[in-house]
C-alpha cells in the first residue's frame, strides 16, 4: 500500500488537464510558456468578444525578460549548490510569448496603440452582460490587476480612471458574491480521493490539516495580488506534534523547528472581489492550490527525483478561465509541472525561469542557512504561525489590504520608472 502521503500527490496529479495546445510542450525547450495567443478565449465563444481581446492584449505579452534564471538557460544543468541563483541578463534573444492563466500580469506598459485599443474594449465591456457570475468576477480580477500594475509603473495613469469605471460596472451584489460557486470544492464533490488529500475548510475529508496564521510576506499581500490565502499545516504525528512546533510552544527559540519528514502543507488562494457598493469582499473562488512535503533530507543531486531536487515536493494547480467558461469540470485547474517555465515578477523584476527555480529560491533544504525548517519558512519564529480560530481571519486581512489598494488609487501615481 502506499504511504498517505504519496497517494494524495497522485490523486492529485489526475486533476490536471490533459496537454493544453495553447502552451509549448513538455518536450518543447519554454515548456509551459503561450504558443498560440490567439487561441486563448477565457470569456466567450466569440474569439473577438471585448473581454477576450482584453485578456490577450494584457495578460499575453511578447516581450524581452529582465533576467534569466536557472535552469531556463536552455543547457543542462547540474544540480549542485547555489543553482538556485544562477541568473543573468535578458537579452533580445530571450524575447518570447508570456502569461495566461498564472497568477502574474506580465504586462509593463501599452504603447499608443494599444492604449487606444484598451480604452476601447473597456467602454464596451461597461455594457456586455455575462451569464455566469464567476467569468464577470474573473474578467472584474483582471481589471484590477491592471489597474494595480498601471498604478505601480506609474505609466498610463490616465486609463486608471477608465479601468476603474470598467471594474465597477462589473461589479456584483455582496450577496452574489458569497454565493458564488468554488471550483475547487467541485473537483472535491466529484472525486472523493481528492477530498481526501484537502482540509475540510477546503471541502476536503483531511482531518490533519490545520489553517495557521502568520505575518506573510509581500507575495501574499491582497494588495498586490487581489488574492486572499490560507494555509495549512499537517505534522506527520498529529496536532499535538504540530502546536509544539509553533512559537507559542518555543518562546525562548530563536531558530525555527527541526521540521521532520512527512511535513505537509496547503497553500491556497482566492479573489478579492470588489461589490457594487465598492466595497473589497473575498469569494470562495479559489484561483490558485499548492501542496508541500517534506519527503527527504538526502542532499542535492539529480538522482534526488524531488520537486527541488533536495527533498521538497510541490503540487501547483492554477485556475483555468476557459476551463470555467466550458462547465469542463476535468479542464478547471490546469496542473503546473516542476520544469514549466513562466514570468514571475516576486521580487520587481521581470525574471524569466521555470517553477522549478523560483519555488527552490524560499524553499530548499540545502544551501540555506535555515535547513532544519526543511523548507517551510511559515514555521520561522519571526513569522508568528498561529492557528486559526474562525477560519475568515485571512479573507478580512485581504480585504483591509485591497481597501488599502483601492486608497491608493485615490492619490497620485508614482513617478514613471
Amino acid at each position: 500500500m502506499l504511504p498517505r502521503t504519496l497517494t494524495s500527490t497522485l490523486v492529485l496529479a489526475a486533476i490536471g488537464i490533459a496537454q493544453d495546445s495553447r502552451l509549448h510542450g513538455a518536450e518543447h525547450a519554454r515548456r509551459g510558456l503561450p504558443n498560440d495567443p490567439a487561441a486563448f478565449a477565457p470569456y466567450h465563444a466569440d474569439s473577438d468578444h471585448p473581454a477576450n481581446r482584453l485578456f490577450r492584449l494584457t495578460w499575453l505579452r511578447r516581450l524581452q525578460p529582465a533576467e534569466v534564471a536557472a535552469p531556463a538557460f536552455g543547457t543542462a544543468m547540474e544540480w549542485t549548490s547555489g543553482w538556485v541563483h544562477r541568473k543573468r541578463v535578458g537579452t533580445a534573444t530571450d524575447t518570447h510569448w508570456f502569461g495566461g492563466d498564472g497568477r502574474l500580469l506580465p504586462l509593463e506598459f501599452l504603447d499608443a496603440s494599444e492604449t487606444k485599443e484598451l480604452r476601447a474594449l473597456l467602454t464596451a465591456l461597461r455594457d456586455s452582460k455575462f451569464d455566469s457570475p464567476t467569468l464577470q468576477v474573473l474578467l472584474q480580477h483582471d481589471l484590477l490587476r491592471i489597474a494595480e500594475r498601471v498604478h505601480d509603473v506609474g505609466r498610463d495613469g490616465d486609463l486608471l480612471p477608465e479601468l476603474l469605471a470598467t471594474v465597477r460596472a462589473l461589479a456584483l451584489p455582496a450577496h452574489e458574491l458569497d454565493r458564488l460557486p468554488d471550483p475547487l470544492a467541485t473537483a472535491t464533490t466529484a472525486e472523493p480521493k481528492l477530498a481526501a488529500a484537502l482540509p475540510k475548510a477546503l471541502g476536503g475529508t483531511d482531518t490533519q490539516l490545520r489553517e495557521v496564521l502568520r505575518k506573510s510576506t509581500r507575495l501574499f499581500d491582497a494588495g498586490k495580488s487581489l488574492l486572499w490565502s490560507r494555509v495549512f499545516l499537517a505534522h506527520p504525528n498529529g496536532e499535538p506534534a504540530l502546536a509544539a512546533l509553533l512559537p507559542a510552544a518555543r518562546p525562548d527559540q530563536k531558530e525555527g523547528p527541526e521540521v521532520p519528514i512527512g511535513m505537509r502543507a496547503v497553500l491556497v488562494q482566492g479573489i478579492v472581489a470588489l461589490d457594487r457598493d465598492g466595497k473589497p469582499r473575498s469569494t470562495p473562488l479559489v484561483f490558485d492550490v499548492r501542496t508541500q512535503r517534506l519527503a527527504n533530507r538526502d542532499g542535492l543531486s539529480a538522482d534526488n527525483a524531488t520537486f527541488t531536487h533536495d527533498g521538497i515536493d510541490f503540487g501547483i494547480w492554477q485556475l483555468q478561465r476557459e476551463g470555467v467558461r466550458r462547465g469542463e469540470s476535468g479542464a478547471l485547474f490546469r496542473r503546473i509541472e516542476a520544469d514549466d517555465h513562466d514570468l514571475f515578477r516576486d521580487y520587481g523584476t521581470a525574471k524569466h525561469t521555470t517553477y522549478r527555480g523560483q519555488c527552490a529560491l524560499c524553499h530548499r533544504v540545502t544551501d540555506t542557512p535555515e535547513p532544519h525548517l526543511g523548507g517551510f519558512p511559515v514555521l520561522r519564529p519571526h513569522a508568528l504561525a498561529t492557528f486559526a480560530t474562525t477560519g475568515a481571519e485571512r479573507f478580512r486581512l485581504a480585504e483591509e489590504q485591497v481597501q488599502k489598494l483601492l486608497d491608493k488609487f485615490a492619490t497620485p501615481a508614482p513617478a514613471s520608472r
